[in-house]
């Protein structure tokens, strides 16, 4: 009895260390990152590029960070056919986002990432009627009233001041978009949500659900990245 207990114990220590020695691709892999991924050849490419980014030093100070490189990224340095479907993502999860495009009125190009990401993972989003109001009253005031329709429903992106100097618009507007797609998921009863991930010059919205979710903060704890559930 006391034999089995201790291999047990020493299993569960060797377990542990071998998960210590996996990379981040390896790590990815454990929780069905790539799930939706058909393609073998960009597969591969792709958790090269993510374990090469997650080196020490490979960005700013020696930091560590779990990077999703885009397939126009991965096409071009690979010499691989684009998926040319709209949206940067190379792995129908993650999306990189701008917050000062969002500010600069390139909302669209972000919808059409979202979009492919969205029909991917079996939901829907389909957009019309953007609506921009923009008046300069003054030196101090510039409202922005910015709306725009999903799947029928209609969405406030923004409004107020952006010459505010207690508001950040930018900021304001990569949180209102994200809150405003994660309502557009909540209104077609799916358990998927989007989770914003830091990058060292952006953000990524990622749409998954729990279990990748909970793999994913595990993950991050051993790089720089911070998760905004």
């Amino acid at each position: 009895m006391k034999k089995l207990k201790f291999m047990g114990i020493f299993g569960s220590i060797m377990n542990l260390f071998a998960q210590d020695n996996l990379t981040i691709s390896e790590k990815l892999d454990k929780i069905n990152y790539f799930g939706l991924i058909t393609d073998p050849i960009k597969l591969k490419k792709l958790k090269f590029e993510i374990d090469k980014d997650s080196k020490p030093g490979t960005y700013y100070n020696g930091n560590i960070w779990l990077t999703f490189p885009n397939d126009y990224y991965l096409s071009s340095v690979y010499q691989l056919a684009e998926n040319k479907n709209g949206s940067s993502t190379s792995d129908f999860r993650a999306f990189e986002v701008w917050a000062g495009d969002l500010y600069e009125q390139n909302v669209s190009s972000y919808l059409n990432s979202a979009k492919v990401v969205f029909e991917k993972n079996g939901l829907k989003l389909n957009w019309a009627d953007e609506k921009i109001d923009w008046k300069k009253e003054s030196d101090q005031v510039e409202n922005i009233n910015h709306t725009l329709t999903i799947n029928g429903s209609n969405y406030l992106l923004y409004s107020g001041n952006v010459r505010d100097r207690s508001r950040i618009p930018a900021l304001d507007y990569l949180t209102n978009f994200r809150k405003m797609l994660n309502q557009v998921v909540a209104k077609q009863n799916s358990k998927l949500k989007i989770i914003l991930l830091t990058a060292p010059e952006s953000v990524y919205f990622v749409l998954c659900d729990e279990t990748i979710q909970k793999g994913l903060k595990s993950i991050i704890k051993e790089t720089d990245n911070k998760i905004e559930e």
